[in-house]
């Protein structure tokens, strides 16, 4: 998979829902932003997504930003340290 396929999946419910299979399940935004701990917590649509992404493949990424390694991991990051969405992720579970 590509960050651009994960946003999609985790953006779109048709592609969240082509992408559920498995032990994989993405539940759609909408649903997300209405359950109560979301609510309970005040998260942000933005926070939701990222705290999403961080749950899915794209924790292999976010990994190898916040660990430096494996070395192969960091090298295919090709400097992108996904800094907006690594804020959003942090900012999410201290909400939670």
């Amino acid at each position: 998979t590509t960050p651009a396929a994960e946003w999609g999946v985790v953006t779109d419910p048709t592609r969240g829902t082509a992408a559920s299979v498995g032990q994989r399940r993405v539940r759609p935004l909408e649903d997300l932003m209405r359950d109560d701990k979301v609510v309970l917590a005040k998260l942000r649509r933005e926070e939701v997504l990222a705290l999403q992404l961080y749950t899915g493949p794209m924790f292999v990424k976010y990994n190898a930003v916040l660990r430096g390694f494996p070395a192969g991991h960091v090298q295919g990051l090709a400097g992108n340290r996904y800094a907006t969405t690594l804020h959003a992720v942090s900012s999410g579970l201290l909400k939670l």
